[in-house]
């Protein structure tokens, strides 16, 4: 007689939490269960104490789970730690709402989970609200939408950042500032124009590539010299804008003094050409505390730019701003 090999522990504590898994859906609804099994969103069944009651295996592949792990777990294993408080409000205010179902992740605001190697990934949920063996049950429907929210990512960073620099491109630059300045009320502010002095001849003298070259060369400088608050962008052609959030005035022309000196000091070597040096001009329109109007620091940050070309190029003039109303 031929004795059948018995299933290891592991394998009997994984059938047997499958079997556990399947006693929450009624019998008679086969379909129901095959749906849970089968589906590629992952479906996770937690009581009103935030365990984990129920997990299908897209759960498991989703998170990164081995089969049957997840199962007593609690909800937060599957959470950056950062984000745990915020999550439990917003159950929270499900369970104590009206709403029987409720949609939580979407392009601009999406729930972060983290798979078992630590790694995060972006989620969308909904949520519904239930009952098992005669308790409350909360069961989640959750799909891992990381690739579409790198898709609009990317697709958001095309339609704000220059191809040439890498720098925000005019409208996206505007935005970026006007959000700045809303969330520094009460801090001076500053705005540069940069121009790259002699660059038509530059073109003209060593051909376009260099003129790209050159423009990038700017920009990296540009992006290298200043705080991760500050915002940098091409503004067209050879300009370039930088503003300077909660800057004193002197702090924000030693600032706008390094770049140009950085600039300056730069080597360009091509081909059949001895090396290169060249100059920029800068116009500094330097805000007082309070709201400031983006076009008038603009225009007055222009203004001074203009005072700079005028006066023989490759210098920074600086001008101070009355206090103005934001006007968006």
């Amino acid at each position: 007689m031929t004795t059948l090999p018995r299933p290891s522990s592991r394998r009997r504590d994984t059938m047997t939490k499958r079997a556990s898994i399947a006693s929450l859906i009624p019998a008679s609804q086969d379909i129901y269960r095959k749906i849970v099994f089968e589906i590629a969103d992952g479906i996770i069944g937690i009581d009103d104490h935030g365990i984990i009651r129920l997990c299908n295996p897209a759960t498991e592949s989703i998170f990164g789970w081995h089969t049957g792990e997840l199962l007593d777990k609690p909800l937060e294993v599957l959470l950056p730690e950062r984000v745990h408080g915020f999550h439990q409000k917003l159950v929270a205010g499900f369970q104590a709402g009206n709403t029987e179902a409720r949609y939580m992740g979407q392009r601009s605001t999406t729930i972060v989970g983290r798979r078992l190697d630590g790694t995060e990934i972006n989620l969308g949920i909904t949520i519904l609200r239930t009952s098992a063996a005669g308790s409350p049950m909360m069961v989640a429907v959750i799909r891992d939408i990381s690739d579409h929210v790198r898709y609009q990512n990317d697709l958001k960073r095309l339609a704000e950042t220059d191809s040439l620099s890498g720098l925000l491109n005019r409208r996206a630059f505007r935005a970026n500032v006007l959000q700045s300045v809303n969330a520094n009320a009460a801090a001076a502010s500053s705005m540069v124009i940069f121009d790259l002095d002699g660059f038509k001849a530059v073109n003209d003298r060593f051909g376009h590539d260099a003129g790209d070259e050159v423009i990038i060369c700017f920009s990296e400088i540009l992006r290298n010299s200043i705080r991760g608050s500050d915002i940098a962008g091409r503004w067209g052609g050879e300009e370039f804008v930088l503003f300077l959030p909660n800057l004193k005035s002197k702090d924000a022309v030693a600032v706008v003094e390094r770049i140009r000196a950085n600039f300056t000091r730069f080597d360009f070597n091509w081909a059949g050409h001895p090396t290169a040096n060249f100059t920029v001009s800068a116009g500094l329109a330097i805000g007082t505390s309070g709201y400031v109007d983006f076009s008038d620091m603009i225009a007055s940050a222009d203004k001074a730019l203009y005072d700079a070309k005028r006066g023989g190029r490759d210098q920074l003039v600086s001008t101070e701003m009355q206090q103005e109303a934001l006007v968006s």
